[in-house]
């Protein structure tokens, strides 16, 4: 990354930034020297700023009543603000009245469909007195006949006899109505509030109806109130065709030009002139320059090298990971952005996250579940179509479809690969499956004349006598290399920019970690090796060293938990293993119930085991993605410290065309 700082005259201010805008690879920050002020809108330019900022919001309003998305088109309207409003205006006001007529409609016939019923009964039951203009007709619903007698009793304590009350049944509750004069309309509602009951009042222009015309109108409606909705659903198609176009063109010239407008306000300005400072990517630097060019002779920029030392924390980070990692920035993006020039941990993730998720699930049935997750998601990435997640509140895009895509496949290809090494597909479907003259296509290791089969499993992790162990410190090497990494990391960083006390805090753990990963071989493997024991006193006492050089005296109550982060990758093996019990007693029901009731028994055994197979699908899953990210995230973020410091994420100022192809 380079820094940019350009001068100009005030008066190409604008030009400028379209210039800059076109190329779309500057990140523009504030410039606030104390030579100059911050630039200043004229009222004129203020004025148009808010005109074209109208633009934006009334075609994004239109577009949404036409059922369309604001979308930047290939081409932005080239004509002047007063022409883009002049084509907006009627297409606008034309949309506005019927979103409105939509609206009005939809909410009349839900209401219809919700009250009709309900209004006929009540219509009935008053018999035309909700015209009299000395009475009041209070419709209300009960829940269940038994609650007649109470409102009776609370109408009698109140009112004496000086009401009339009848009921009638509907579908799913019970219609009454109250008639009582009108000065004692609040003594009858009292009575009714009293026993948790309300009148029944219409929405919309129904409310305002007496009871009897109410229902009439809603019988009238019933047919006619969605004829008028499907011509007015004709017209906002007919609009559409005709209008969806003109509306992307203005809204992408209107954004554009608005940002433009909201940019000024980052450059400084004296009375003739104006500057503006950003950032580059030194693969880029080629783009500003040509971007530069039309305005050289009236213009002054230049490029300076970051100082990483004493600019790291200003500087916005873009990753330059290489493609087949790139979409793996998105497990640790949200999290945090690194600090630039700091260490980037996509690569690491790229490598150890699917393969980890593959040791833990180890199932081709579930993994191929996560291949149709991955084709399904890539095939709305290559529409250009979002993906919007309603109880998340998440709606996501193409770029991001993509990349979950490719991650969900390198997922598929490790969980279907330790799948085939433990034999499992659902469980031991295909280990108990008798597919040809008694052979199952997996058996387990060694036991072919008790349980012939075509392939035996490589590793039998439901084996616990013959695996455990050696599954258990298969996962357990993984968290020496990770956390002795992430220290190693550590220190490398520290050297790098200067913080010597996160130097000697890596190399503190580092030592540590080596020292009871030493002792541990030493006191399980019974071995007495002075070579091993002075590894582990060496190991001990630079600790000691390096806490007390670093500074950080919790490193002393800290170093033995480094070395549980190391043993908590046993959850690879535990974890995994877990799902795989369960899947199997899944399966042992089913084929236990076609064993003993046959050809029905085997139905209702694939029935009640696909059922037990999907539960436990839906209870372990979660924990199937969590974990392995889990160890990347904690055991290796924090070790190296990603979470330290954060960076800002790189934003250059761009054309809305460019954002959404990109």
């Amino acid at each position: 990354m380079e820094k940019l700082v350009v001068a100009a005259p005030k008066r190409l201010a604008r030009e400028l930034l379209a210039d800059l805008q076109k190329a779309g690879v500057v990140h523009i920050d504030p410039l606030r020297p104390e030579e100059l002020g911050e630039y200043r809108l004229s009222p004129s330019e203020e004025a148009e700023m808010r005109r074209w900022e109208g633009a934006v919001t009334q075609a994004e309003q239109a577009l949404n009543v036409l059922g369309a998305k604001a979308v930047a088109a290939a081409r932005p309207f080239t004509g002047s603000l007063e022409e883009a409003e002049a084509a907006l205006k009627p297409v606008y006001s034309r949309a506005e009245q019927l979103g409105k007529e939509k609206a009005g409609l939809e909410e009349e016939i839900q209401t219809i469909d919700l009250f009709s019923k309900a209004a006929d009964k009540l219509s009935g039951l008053a018999q035309g007195l909700d015209r009299s203009p000395r009475l009041t007709v209070i419709p209300f619903l009960l829940s269940k006949v038994e609650e007649v007698t109470a409102v009776q009793s609370a109408l009698g304590a109140a009112l004496q006899d000086r009401y009339a009350f009848d009921t009638d049944t509907l579908e799913s509750s019970v219609a009454a109505v109250l008639v009582v004069k009108k000065e004692e309309t609040e003594v009858a509602r009292s009575a009714l509030s009293r026993l948790g009951l309300a009148e029944l009042r219409f929405p919309g222009v129904y409310g305002t109806l007496p009871l009897s015309q109410a229902a009439a109108r809603m019988k009238e409606r019933a047919a006619s109130a969605p004829r008028d909705l499907a011509g007015t659903l004709q017209e906002v198609e007919r609009l559409g065709r005709d209008s969806k176009d003109t509306l992307g063109t203005i809204w992408t010239r209107a954004k554009d030009e608005s940002a433009r407008y909201k940019t000024t306000a980052d450059m400084a300005a004296g009375k003739y002139g104006a500057a503006l400072m950003g950032w580059v990517p030194q693969k880029a630097k080629g783009k500003v320059e040509e971007a530069l060019g039309r305005l050289r002779d009236q213009i002054v920029y230049a490029f300076e090298p970051v100082d990483e030392h004493h600019e790291g924390h200003q500087v916005p980070v873009t990753l330059d990971n290489p493609g087949w990692a790139k979409p793996y920035e998105l497990l640790h993006g949200f999290l945090n952005t690194p600090r630039y020039g700091s260490y980037d941990p996509t690569i690491i993730i790229a490598l150890f996250f699917p393969l980890f998720f593959g040791i833990v699930v180890g199932d081709m049935g579930l993994g191929l579940l996560f291949g149709l997750l991955a084709w399904w998601l890539g095939g709305k990435a290559r529409r250009k179509e979002n993906w919007e997640i309603s109880f998340l509140g998440a709606n996501l895009g193409p770029d991001v479809l993509s990349s979950l895509s490719r991650v969900l496949w390198a997922m598929t290809f490790w969980a279907v690969v330790w799948g085939f090494l433990y034999g499992e597909f659902f469980g031991t479907f295909l280990e108990k499956l008798k597919i040809w003259n008694g052979y199952t296509l997996f058996y387990p290791t060694g036991e072919f004349d008790n349980h012939p089969g075509f392939i035996e499993i490589i590793i039998n992790r439901l084996d616990f006598a013959l695996t455990a162990n050696g599954l258990m410190l298969f996962s357990v090497m993984f968290g020496v290399a990770i956390v002795l990494y992430a220290f190693f990391v550590r220190m490398q960083e520290g050297l790098k920019h200067g913080h010597m006390s996160h130097f000697w805090e890596g190399l503190g753990y580092f030592s540590s970690s080596v020292a009871l990963i030493v002792g541990a071989y030493m006191f399980l493997a019974g071995v007495n090796n002075p070579i091993l024991l002075a590894i582990v006193i060496g190991g001990l006492a630079l600790f000691v060293f390096a806490a007390i050089r670093s500074g950080i005296p919790l490193m002393f109550a800290e170093f033995l938990g480094k070395g549980g982060q190391i043993l908590s990758f046993i959850r690879l093996y535990a974890v995994g293993v877990a799902g795989a019990v369960l899947a199997s007693l899944a399966n042992q029901v089913g084929f236990a119930m076609a064993r003993e009731w046959g050809f029905i028994g085997g139905v209702l055994g694939f029935v009640i085991g696909l059922v037990l197979l999907l539960f436990i699908i839906a209870i372990t899953t979660l924990g199937h993605l969590l974990q392995p990210i889990r160890l990347m995230w904690i055991e290796f973020g924090t070790n190296y410290g990603f979470y330290d410091e954060s960076g800002r994420p790189y934003r250059p100022f761009k054309s809305v065309r460019s954002e959404q192809q990109g």
